[in-house]
């Protein structure tokens, strides 16, 4: 679980004002609470007195109070006020009491940044979700599922291609109709990237709707550390996108954080109804493969990471390294992707 990334919390419909909200990143509680101005703030959530979380306490204004001995605390973690010792207590605590982190709302989203003393701010915002090239209205579909296995078993399901026929059979691939694939890849700063020109959509339900006539497609793929991945595809005027954030709770816990977008029939709603029953289906087949594989590497953590379609797996290892060693300070660091090659598989 590394530091110095922009991580998702919360989707920013849960976080409401008046009502503080409890959330869990990096084996990290924390408290989200909503401000009069409608900006969110992240907490450590844990009073600095005894320990209960502020998320059981109760908003004023702007600030938050604990409901134990009714310490409260300022959006910036300062304590402002210790009852028991009277008015004018703020004087108590001069410097912040919890920790506060930096967020930002994007797409829907609550981001917090998790600091390092090397990077104690982000050099970048968090990733936006994709927009068609020609500029049109999106609709938006967001969901999240939590997942029994550890961050890195779930970041290598979402970039790897080799398991959709199985995994997916019927959705995005069929078993029975291989295709040999050769990509080529490019870096990126944090990441790496393919894009095909005139792909053949198989035919199977998804690509049905987004296009009707399986005409020839551009599709682009994106990963971003620190576990995310970004597909869209362009049929024509047709434009549609995922993004699936992986998100770390604690060691074994992770979370599935979705967002499908598409610029066509805003008017079906049936298209939004098939649309979130696809989705949920495919996310509870990856949720369901990676807690397989959590359970085996219960006994045994070995993996055999030798073909082409594995490439994306070695990558994602040697990029936590590269910005491990990075938080560390070593010098004449090399970025672990190439700047561009060609990985074939059969799929």
């Amino acid at each position: 679980m590394l530091e110095g990334y922009w991580y998702v919390a919360a989707q920013s419909h849960r976080v409401k004002f008046g009502s503080p909200t409890a959330a869990v990143l990096l084996e990290r509680p924390l408290v989200l609470v909503r401000d009069e101005s409608g900006t969110v703030h992240a907490l450590e959530d844990h009073c600095a007195h005894r320990g209960v979380p502020l998320s059981a306490g109760w908003q004023e204004g702007d600030s938050i109070r604990c409901r134990y001995h009714g310490w409260r605390y300022n959006f910036s973690g300062a304590c402002v006020e210790v009852p028991v010792l009277g008015k004018g207590s703020s004087a108590a605590a001069k410097s912040p009491c919890v920790q506060s982190f930096r967020v930002q709302e994007q797409d829907g989203w609550v981001w917090v940044y998790a600091s390092h003393e090397r990077f104690p701010k982000p050099s970048t915002p968090p990733p936006k979700f994709p927009a068609p090239s020609v500029p049109s209205r999106v609709s938006l579909l967001r969901m999240s599922l939590p997942v029994k296995a550890r961050m890195d078993l779930a970041v290598d399901n979402f970039i790897d291609p080799a398991h959709v026929p199985y995994v997916h059979h019927g959705l995005f691939r069929q078993r029975h109709v291989p295709r040999e694939k050769e990509k080529e890849f490019t870096r990126l700063p944090e990441g790496f990237r393919t894009v095909s020109n005139n792909v053949h959509l198989p035919n199977t339900i998804v690509f049905r709707v987004l296009n009707p006539r399986l005409t020839p497609a551009r599709t682009t793929i994106d990963f971003l550390m620190p576990g995310i991945h970004v597909e869209t595809f362009e049929v024509g005027t047709r434009w549609g996108a995922i993004m699936v954030v992986v998100t770390p709770i604690a060691e074994r816990a992770a979370r599935l954080d979705f967002t499908m977008g598409w610029n066509f029939l805003h008017w079906a709603f049936p298209l939004v109804w098939l649309a979130r029953i696809i989705a949920q289906k495919a996310l509870k087949q990856d949720r369901a493969i990676v807690e397989l594989q959590e359970l085996g590497h219960r006994h045994s953590t070995a993996m055999s990471l030798s073909l082409d379609s594995d490439t994306m797996a070695v990558w994602y290892r040697r990029l936590q390294k590269y910005h491990a060693d990075q938080l560390a300070g070593a010098p004449n660091l090399t970025h672990p992707v190439p700047e561009r090659t060609t990985l074939r598989w059969i799929t």
